[in-house]
């Protein structure tokens, strides 16, 4: 079955012939200045069913998501609950953001607790085993160069290291990909590393 889409629009004065249904062409018969008039317009009621269905369900299937989302994510969403609920530990506690985007003047409890997790004790890659109640957290790539505060930008470091051979001394530290870090003099003739040079190829 086809739907009429566009209502017949009459000639200005009725002067004016319709053109034949899906044809643009003038009507026959006497009179008037002889142009066409738009005639109706047919489309199949199916596709534009179809069409609709289609529409509906994308709508839909946004709002969903969104709800989901709201939902289920953040420290006092679903997720966060049901773990908080049904496991123990550091795994019960709230979900909270280990990079906080920017840099900011103080490292949040809950990044220091994943620093410290990660590091263990100072991570001076020449090795030192000061433990974590001695140690601060130091911002790999400074704030004044737009270091952020993230757990893959901070390192655990004791106060010798971190306020006199990194602040001082301007040995500059980087994490690597793996977890390990390098520390390079100022003047970039001395490296250390808290893991083996890379084996040279055969």
């Amino acid at each position: 079955a086809a739907v009429l889409a566009r209502p017949q629009v009459p000639c200005p004065g009725g002067s004016c012939r319709t053109s034949q249904a899906g044809t643009g062409q003038a009507g026959t018969g006497g009179g008037g200045s002889g142009h066409a008039v738009p005639g109706p317009v047919y489309y199949d009621r199916g596709d534009h069913a179809e069409r609709m269905r289609l529409l509906g369900e994308n709508a839909r299937r946004e709002l969903i998501l969104r709800q989901a989302v709201a939902l289920l994510s953040g420290p006092s969403g679903l997720a966060a609950r049901l773990r908080a609920g049904t496991l123990t530990g550091p795994a019960a506690s709230v979900s909270l953001p280990l990079d906080i985007g920017t840099a900011t003047d103080t490292i949040p409890a809950h990044l220091r607790r994943a620093v410290i997790a990660r590091d263990k004790h100072c991570a001076w890659p020449g090795g030192c085993s000061q433990r974590p109640a001695g140690c601060q957290v130091h911002h790999l790539v400074p704030r004044s160069k737009g270091g952020r505060t993230s757990l893959t930008n901070c390192g655990l470091f004791c106060a010798f290291h971190h306020l006199i051979v990194i602040h001082q001394w301007g040995w500059t530290v980087v994490l690597n990909a793996d977890g390990t870090m390098t520390a390079t003099s100022p003047d970039r003739t001395r490296t250390l590393r808290s893991h083996s040079p890379p084996a040279t190829a055969a």
